[in-house]
């Protein structure tokens, strides 16, 4: 774990905490108890991934929190699918479908978790879009796309994955799996919010277990090992799935994202917000060194 991720972690407990706890006192207990478990926890429990379970369990335990995250989701899911049909007019009209369809989906990603009114939303989504990526592979991850037998898009947060069915539309790809959580964590999307944002009519939708911190640790004999292993492209939506995915070697992966997680920022040496969509091979040539890693790949 980073020090930055002790700032990020609390920073999401009290917007939780603001929005559905108006008991102060419990809400100071709940904070105390997310700093008590950043200072006396197992390393490995406090990996970037495995942050938002153990927070979503706490706020559950603490302050019974699971249905309004739940409705807060959802609520989040339904403005988007109204703004559904003014996007893909949007994108059909574009020069390059394709490429307008790519920023959109980075623009989800860059509103998440939207409670406001619809109309800001809209600003938000439009504004956000216009931003092209500081680092961009789009070019590589259409080409790589249509040659794939197989593809596995990783969806991130409820919402967004409107503007993720939308971007399917457009690779029209006739073999894609949709991964997500197969039960609410934060405002992490599920199998439920996929089919109510209507992702099953362009892929097939697949739960990700739920103490996945890695997916490397995936079983090679569970269903979504082996959807894992089929897939020849990787596309991960999100900070937390590229935490998941960062030391994979030996898949096509690409990221896509927008930096609020100022380690990443850091790491890529980009601003906070930059839209982001890296092929995952720069990275480890990027990151760990080209002469390390053609020696990675050798050994593997």
């Amino acid at each position: 774990m980073f020090p930055e991720c002790v700032t990020c972690i609390v920073k999401q407990t009290e917007q939780f905490l603001q929005r559905h706890c108006p008991d102060s006192e419990r809400a100071d207990e709940v904070t105390l108890d997310i700093i008590r478990f950043m200072a006396s926890a197992e390393n490995e429990l406090k990996t970037a991934p495995a942050l938002p379970s153990f927070l979503n369990d706490l706020l559950e335990r603490r302050c019974r929190l699971k249905k309004a995250i739940r409705d807060d989701s959802k609520h989040c899911n339904d403005q988007f699918l109204l703004l559904e049909e003014t996007i893909r007019n949007d994108i059909s009209k574009s020069i390059n479908p394709i490429q307008r369809a790519l920023l959109y989906t980075l623009a989800g990603n860059y509103v998440m978790n939207h409670q406001g009114a619809l109309e800001n939303l809209e600003l938000s989504l439009v504004s956000a879009a216009r931003l092209r990526p500081v680092i961009d592979d789009s070019g590589k991850l259409f080409d790589r796309v249509r040659k794939a037998n197989a593809v596995l898009f990783i969806g991130d947060k409820a919402g967004e994955i409107v503007t993720d069915k939308l971007l399917l539309e457009q690779l029209q790809h006739p073999k894609v799996y949709y991964g997500v959580r197969e039960k609410g964590v934060l405002d992490e999307a599920t199998v439920d919010d996929a089919r109510d944002a209507g992702i099953e009519r362009v892929a097939q939708i697949k739960g990700i277990p739920q103490e996945l911190t890695s997916f490397s640790d995936l079983s090679g004999n569970s269903t979504f090992g082996r959807i894992y292993r089929e897939a020849d492209v990787i596309i991960s939506k999100g900070p937390s799935n590229f935490w998941k995915l960062h030391n994979e070697t030996d898949k096509e992966t690409f990221f896509l994202f927008s930096t609020r997680c100022q380690v990443i920022a850091n790491l890529l040496k980009v601003g906070i917000d930059d839209p982001v969509v890296m092929y995952g091979k720069r990275y480890q040539q990027k990151i760990i060194g080209v002469e390390k890693y053609e020696t990675l790949c050798h050994e593997l």
